[in-house]
């Protein structure tokens, strides 16, 4: 899969913590001191969110794309029934490209969407599960092995890794299902703060919800990039996994970058 999406990642989480970095550098003796602080760190959470939109649907539209590039090099290839139900915008598809013919697909896969949003946990599942085999699904498949991962924030799964391993084997799946619960919730207000910054200036009720701390936002940046990265090494092994198993030839698959 290209490496654009994760490439603009990194760059646009860069953005929300050079963000908190300049807040945590300005005084906050006055409450209007205090205002601005938070409010630029209000920004670098709503940064932060925004690479993972980002990032999700376009990571989508590169694996529609490679998808439909592959069928055109070999059209042998079996599409499962899912996909036939993807909709492109019919002018993307017609309008002429002077780069390739695989631009095309590009173009029109962006398109598709361009006024989406993926800012659920659920909407992500949605969007990639179909394309991956059974047993390696988002996100309650491979939380045995996020868990343990050296960059694992406890924060997310409410475990840390000495303590998972050393479970006995018997309590393993209950955890498991416990890190579930408390990953879903940690990104359930990280998207939800994220919506009242936005929809209502942080202020849900009578007055701003407090941010003080620069830490709080770095947690939620390092949490969204965890999430990414684990992600995107998993899509794209899954991918290839997935046209291998629509018949495509390994030499096809090597080519369906553009």
């Amino acid at each position: 899969m290209p490496t654009t999406a994760l490439n603009h990642f990194q760059q646009d989480l860069a953005r929300a913590g050079a963000i908190v970095a300049h807040a945590a550098s300005l005084p906050d003796r006055t409450p209007a001191e205090q205002l601005l602080r938070r409010d630029l760190l209000r920004s670098g959470w709503m940064f932060a969110v925004g690479a993972l939109d980002a990032y999700f649907c376009d990571a989508y539209t590169d694996i529609v794309a490679a998808t439909i590039i592959a069928k055109s090099r070999y059209p042998a290839l079996t599409l499962p029934e899912f996909f036939h139900d993807i909709r492109f915008p019919v002018r993307a598809i017609l309008e002429p490209y002077a780069n390739n013919v695989n631009w095309r697909w590009r173009m029109a896969a962006r398109k598709m969407m361009e006024r989406e949003t993926v800012l659920s946990l659920p909407a992500i599942q949605t969007l990639f599960n179909k394309f991956f085999r059974v047993g390696q699904k988002f996100f309650r498949d491979l939380l045995l092995y996020w868990i343990v991962h050296p960059d694992a924030p406890r924060s997310l799964f409410g475990i840390s890794t000495t303590r998972f391993n050393a479970l006995p084997a018997n309590l393993r799946g209950q955890a498991i299902a416990d890190a579930q619960t408390q990953m879903e919730d940690r990104f359930h207000e990280i998207f939800q703060r994220r919506h009242d910054c936005i929809h209502n200036c942080d202020r849900p009720k009578v007055k701003p919800q407090p941010l003080p701390a620069p830490a709080l936002v770095l947690l939620v940046v390092k949490e969204i990039e965890f999430l990414v990265r684990r992600c995107d090494e998993h899509i794209n092994g899954e991918f290839r996994q997935f046209l291998l198993g629509t018949g495509c030839p390994a030499a096809i698959i090597g080519q369906v970058g553009y």
